[in-house]
């Protein structure tokens, strides 16, 4: 079969086309001929050695897919051949069992192969049958953006129709949230460099804009549109680098759901007081996607209100390095996809 493996992590150039065996399902596992893949900003993090450590060269990317199974291996209940599946990527964190740093040893697309390859061997357990209301394209985009924003937004956020949620940009997260929210009920506000992109966003439900390249102080600019009312909930992408105007940008007894840094980096120290946070008896919480049961949770409401995510840009298999390029280049809205098979 043709694969895709990360190289020596220089960057983009370093992804490579190699051909590999076919793999065998194995017990507990689940062999999936692969129809499409997703991007996430991770992805381009761990090309650039800044995700995932001691990852072997020979590591095949990705967390995001779809596919249908061609094999299944000894003691796998519930699955047969010609089931439509994605996964949860953390394997080991069971909804019962709780989060721990354990879930890290058997990350789909870092620490164990993913699904950039055309057949890829998953644990079963990961595995989740699809509704058939779930499109092949928002399937192969979903695992990362699903289990992360149904964490963030309504297992610790409580969103519900009244409630305002906020994200901030227009990636694959905030848009998926988008997305998810309104079919929830809820309201929403958006912010965006792009006017074109924020007039999108509103074609699609969101409420409430705010272009922070015109306004720098965008928190501000969103208390004016909202009239001061804050936001309940927020899926934080941007991480410290802007935190002191998430924080001025939500309202009494907000709840913060920080799931990303794209205003720096994780490792960014905090450069906000502690007042607000106090002062308006906000909660924070640090978003690590989530586990099957998120996933699973999320799906039905997108097979019950017919939410779709919106796909971008859709590139061919051998054009894998394109398609990471297009998402490095920020120019995209949503996400973006590599079709593997038809």
């Amino acid at each position: 079969m043709k694969a895709w493996e990360i190289g020596p992590r220089g960057g983009v150039d370093s992804l490579r086309q190699v051909e590999r065996a076919d793999p065998v399902a194995g017990p507990g596992q689940i062999v999936v001929k692969v129809i499409a893949a997703g991007l996430n900003y991770r992805d381009l993090m761990i090309l650039r050695g800044h995700y995932g450590t001691d990852l072997p060269e020979d590591r095949i990317p990705l967390t995001d897919g779809v596919g249908v199974i061609e094999a299944v291996g000894e003691g796998v209940e519930g699955f047969s051949v010609g089931d439509r599946v994605v996964a949860a990527n953390f394997v080991d964190w069971d909804p019962e069992g709780g989060f721990g740093f354990h879930i890290f040893g058997r990350d789909i697309g870092v620490t164990m192969d993913g699904w950039l390859a055309e057949k890829v061997a998953l644990p079963a357990k990961a595995a989740i049958k699809l509704p058939g209301e779930i499109s092949d394209e928002t399937a192969a985009t979903l695992a990362v953006v699903a289990c992360t924003v149904w964490h963030a937004m309504v297992a610790f956020g409580e969103a519900a129709p009244g409630k305002l949620v906020l994200a901030q940009g227009t990636g694959g997260v905030s848009i998926f949230a988008l997305l998810l929210a309104k079919a929830m009920g809820a309201d929403f506000a958006i912010t965006s460099s792009s006017d074109d992109k924020l007039a999108k966003a509103c074609e699609m439900g969101a409420d409430f804009t705010v272009n922070y390249r015109d306004r720098p102080d965008w928190a501000a600019a969103l208390l004016e549109a909202t009239g001061g009312r804050g936001a309940d909930v927020v899926v934080d992408t941007i991480g410290f680098g802007e935190f002191e105007q998430t924080l001025a940008a939500t309202g009494i007894e907000g709840r913060i759901g920080t799931v990303g840094a794209l205003s720096g980096s994780p490792q960014d120290p905090a450069t906000f007081g502690q007042g607000a946070i106090l002062g308006k008896n906000i909660t924070i919480k640090g978003i690590t996607s989530g586990h099957r049961g998120m996933f699973e949770e999320a799906l039905k409401v997108m097979a019950e209100k017919g939410v779709e995510t919106l796909v971008e840009s859709t590139f061919a298999f051998d054009d894998a390095k394109a398609a990471y390029a297009h998402l490095e280049s920020a120019a995209h809205m949503g996400k973006v996809m590599i079709r593997v098979s038809s």
